[in-house]
């Protein structure tokens, strides 16, 4: 069984007690991906009460509208600081998603804060789908947390897949400051190029929920094209440059051209490491690794033998791209060991 150590950490004081890293932590063997553990969009209480009956719902109020969101917390009582891991529902699915479940049972078991807000559901209305109201009340599940446990603000992480990577990406970029770790599986990067890639797909219904979302087609100079270019992580990525971010993106997914995964992670990264246009296309047509890009050796410490074969890994500054092998996708060891391992510099003011 795979241990990390933590390194990098200072010592932490509660009710006298001195706690020393390094610490281990071991992969949870008994899980891989999401696919593999349930359906992104199965949500039930009776399910979350089953797994950790400590998980409790609460409602967390809205700064930006004074509206009630409900919110899944766990936490434990003991008296030291402890990381804070913030999962953000996918596309189709609320706070209650299933999906997540993993990553309760690891705060449990290490002693950390999981808490999986709302923040307006379903992406399905102009209230949801990466809005103003959406996003404060990411921020305003977090600040309700440190103000109801004891939340170490050097280790606040967050993690999403498919639409909420796309949420992650975009708290990423727009609260930058909070984030000592963002993960992003599968993401939405453009809503407006999404469409247009749901266009061939008449059967789903995600640009029905788009056009609810936004009032409309995203055509190009409209109102709704306005919108959705205003709910895209696209417009602000380039102002997460300095949150370390871990994007991981199936080369086969039908669901989210890998494009969008590969423009996340350009914004991001220095020029000289940036992934082609000619080499997306090899991506995205060849479904292989196009064989002039360079990939720095992928690192087994995070991916281990039950989780997704990795194609190539590219790191740049903070940023960090993953291409597996597999479809729309999580898996729950990669995220929690990277995520253990990074610390946020704190100054006077972080929020």
């Amino acid at each position: 069984m795979l241990c990390v150590w933590l390194t990098g950490c200072t010592n932490q004081e509660a009710n006298g007690q001195t706690e020393t890293y390094p610490k281990t932590v071991s992969r949870m063997d008994e899980f891989s991906t999401t696919k593999k553990y349930t359906k992104f969009g199965d949500e039930s209480i009776k399910v979350w009460n089953e797994k950790i009956p400590e998980v409790e719902q609460v409602e967390i109020t809205s700064t930006y509208d004074g509206k009630k969101e409900p919110a899944l917390i766990y936490t434990s009582n003991t008296p030291k600081k402890k990381p804070l891991l913030v999962i953000l529902h996918s596309w189709s699915s609320g706070y209650l998603q299933q999906a997540s479940i993993p990553y309760a049972l690891w705060a449990k078991k290490y002693d950390w804060v999981f808490l999986q807000p709302n923040y307006r559901g379903k992406f399905d209305h102009p209230e949801s789908t990466g809005s103003e109201m959406a996003i404060q009340d990411i921020v305003d599940a977090v600040n309700f947390a440190k103000g109801n446990a004891e939340i170490d603000p050097s280790r606040i992480y967050v993690v999403g897949s498919s639409g909420g990577a796309m949420s992650a990406l975009l708290v990423a970029a727009r609260h930058p400051n909070i984030w000592a770790g963002v993960v992003a599986w599968v993401p939405i990067y453009d809503l407006a190029d999404w469409y247009t890639f749901n266009k061939q797909y008449p059967h789903r219904n995600y640009n029905n929920q788009l056009l609810s979302s936004i009032c409309g087609e995203p055509l190009p100079g409209t109102k709704a094209g306005r919108e959705a270019i205003r709910r895209s992580p696209s417009t602000y990525m380039h102002l997460a440059k300095d949150v370390p971010i871990f994007i991981a993106q199936g080369n086969i997914d039908p669901l989210v051209s890998p494009a969008h995964a590969v423009r996340a992670y350009n914004a991001l990264a220095d020029t000289a490491d940036q992934i082609s246009g000619e080499q997306i296309m090899h991506l995205l047509v060849e479904k292989t690794t196009p064989p002039d890009l360079v990939t720095d050796n992928p690192d087994s410490t995070f991916f281990g033998p039950k989780d997704p074969k990795v194609i190539f890994m590219k790191e740049s500054g903070n940023v960090r791209l993953v291409m597996f092998e597999g479809v729309h996708d999580m898996a729950y060891n990669p995220t929690l060991l990277w995520l253990n391992q990074q610390r946020k510099k704190l100054q006077e003011n972080t929020q």
